[in-house]
């Protein structure tokens, strides 16, 4: 799958941060800490499958309806990972292993729901960080 980001939108965005020295690092962070990790999780976590067999929802915990996740804060960044193990730990979603494929024992065809969660997630960061980039823009000037 092929992860692309609309170049004309960062350059809008780098622009505006610019006008902003030692202000654009601070509100980016702050963003993307706070909105894009709930943002990214619940655009995953509402891609991700719920265990059947023979048709009918499994009797059991699914990771859809945990706390799955668990994130990460980095400077302009964060990181999202699966919460447990591997699959025969007791807790653990087997499917989320290996959640760039998000494949599992019942299911071994790739579902790919973590990457198209984040692709999702995405524009709607980048339109949540330009408002912010917005808002200190007018009460700088």
């Amino acid at each position: 799958m092929r992860f692309e980001v609309d170049a004309k939108a960062i350059q809008q965005l780098e622009s505006k941060m610019a006008k902003l020295p030692g202000i654009a690092e601070k509100v980016v962070n702050e963003t993307i800490h706070g909105f894009g990790i709930r943002t990214t999780v619940e655009g995953i976590t509402k891609l991700m499958p719920v265990s059947t067999k023979n048709g009918r929802i499994r009797n059991k915990r699914h990771a859809k309806t945990s706390r799955w996740s668990q994130s990460e804060e980095h400077n302009l960044a964060f990181t999202i990972k699966a919460r447990g193990g591997a699959a025969n730990k007791p807790g653990s979603f087997g499917y989320l292993v290996f959640p760039e494929e998000g494949r599992g024992s019942h299911n071994p065809l790739e579902q790919r729901f973590m990457e198209r969660g984040l692709m999702a997630a995405t524009p709607k960061i980048l339109n949540k960080l330009n408002e912010n980039i917005d808002r200190k823009l007018r009460e700088a000037f």
